[in-house]
This record gives structure tokens, C-alpha cells and sequence, in this order.
């Protein structure tokens, strides 16, 4: 059976509106890459079924699509996520929706390094796919084509968009000796700092220094103690710690 896979989405905001592209491919077509591997089709098509000449949508209009996609893909269950996985009913609308939340524009996707441009279907001139890196050369060359009867947006790569890499910021380690007080394991010989890769842990003499595993609530202290007790080979006891002193 074949159907359509959408592997990505890429809005592109212009103004307050929208152009709701996808990446997609159908499950059977296949290309030949460079080193000569069968390789599954991708493309990047704008969200615009049954509205082939409209590329920028409203919010409302975006919504408006998404319900039209989701119909579709319950009805016919020609629409899925991943290989031989279908969207869930309700899904596919929340997948396409939610693109506007994550929209750039098109001087942001170009600053990212992709290459924008915009197909003429009903053209068969030389002139049929155009370059932009600008939503002011997007929206002249949209206007020189409001007579053409199918107009789609892509990318030059059609497998992938590049996107600025998000990264979590590195929680700042907590300052224990700034604190009143904070809680540590301690043994008949020192306190608890690690679990060693070979088995058994790893302890220090002294509680105030960094390597020492500390807690700021004795419940977590406890909690912990209690988690792992059948690893500890020796009994431990919370301890409390005021570093003031």
C-alpha cells in the first residue's frame, strides 16, 4: 500500500502569516544518491491541498488546513509519521498546528544556510523555480506569479533543514559551604562520594570537600541511603553539616 511519510515541518512566518511547509515522501519511491544507494524520496511541499495558488496563510487558516489534512488522514490512512506508523486520530492536526510555534523567517532560515525558493508549477520556461533570501524578493516574486494556477515553496536541500542548535544550559553546581547547612553519608571511616565502575565506592575523609556526596535536605540524604542500601557494604548514617562551623 503506499502512502505519504512526513518526516519534517518548516514554517516560514511573513508578517503575521504563514507559509505551512512539510517535508514528505511516499513509503514506495525511491532515488540513487551520489554513491549510488537507494535512498527514500523527500520533498518539501507547502500545506496547500485544494488552494494550490495560495502560499501564506492566517493562523486561522493554518488550523483551518490542519483540520482538512487530519479529515484526510483518518478517512484515507494515507498519512503517516514514520515508516509504517500512522498518525493517531487527532495527531496529524496537532503536528501541523504546532509548526507555527516554531517558525522563522525566511532571513533566519537563509542565515541558517538553507536556500529558499519558489516553484511555478504551470511554468515550463527557465524561470519556473526561483532563489530568495528575502521576504522582500519572496513577496515581488510572489506577485509576478499571482496568475499561475500552482505554486509551491522549498528548500535547495530537499532531505533537510538546518536549524540553530539548541542546548540546554549547564545547571550551576550548587555552592554547599554558602549554605546553612547540608546533609552527607558517613561510615566508620570517612563519607560517601561515589560509586566506583568496578563496584564498591569511593569515599573521602573529610565532608566539606567537593568529592563528597552532599544533599541539601536530609529527607534526600535518607532517600538515598534507603535506595541503595543493598550496595553499601557498610552502615552508613546521615550526617548533618554546617560549614560555618
Amino acid at each position: 500500500m503506499s502512502y505519504a511519510i512526513y518526516y519534517d515541518r518548516a514554517f516560514i512566518r511573513v508578517g503575521d502569516r504563514y507559509i505551512p511547509m512539510v517535508n514528505h515522501g511516499s513509503n514506495n519511491c525511491y532515488s540513487i544518491n551520489a554513491i549510488g544507494r537507494y535512498i527514500c524520496e523527500k520533498g518539501w511541499h507547502v500545506l496547500n491541498w485544494q488552494q494550490r495558488t495560495q502560499l501564506l496563510f492566517t493562523a486561522d487558516e493554518v488550523r483551518r488546513q490542519a483540520a482538512l489534512y487530519e479529515d484526510v488522514s483518518q478517512r484515507q490512512g494515507m498519512c503517516y509519521k514514520t515508516r509504517n506508523k500512522a498518525f493517531a486520530p487527532g495527531e496529524f492536526y496537532r503536528w501541523i498546528v504546532n509548526g507555527m510555534n516554531n517558525a522563522y523567517t525566511i532571513e533566519e532560515y537563509v542565515s541558517f544556510g538553507n536556500t529558499p525558493f519558489i516553484d511555478d508549477y504551470s511554468s515550463n520556461d527557465r524561470g519556473r523555480i526561483r532563489c530568495f533570501r528575502t521576504t522582500e524578493e519572496f513577496l515581488t516574486l510572489l506577485e509576478q506569479r499571482r496568475e499561475s494556477a500552482e505554486l509551491n515553496v522549498g528548500f535547495c536541500d530537499s532531505r533537510e533543514v538546518y536549524r540553530p542548535v539548541k542546548r540546554r544550559p549547564k545547571p550551576k553546581p550548587a555552592d554547599y559551604q554558602a549554605m546553612p547547612e547540608y546533609f552527607v553519608l558517613k561510615f566508620d571511616l570517612g563519607y560517601f562520594s561515589r560509586w566506583h565502575n568496578c563496584g564498591g565506592f569511593v569515599y573521602t575523609f573529610d565532608a566539606k570537600v567537593s568529592s563528597a556526596r552532599k544533599f541539601t535536605k536530609e529527607a534526600d540524604a535518607a532517600k538515598y541511603l534507603a535506595k541503595y542500601q543493598e550496595r553499601f557494604t557498610r552502615p552508613f548514617t546521615v550526617e548533618r553539616i554546617v560549614p560555618a562551623t
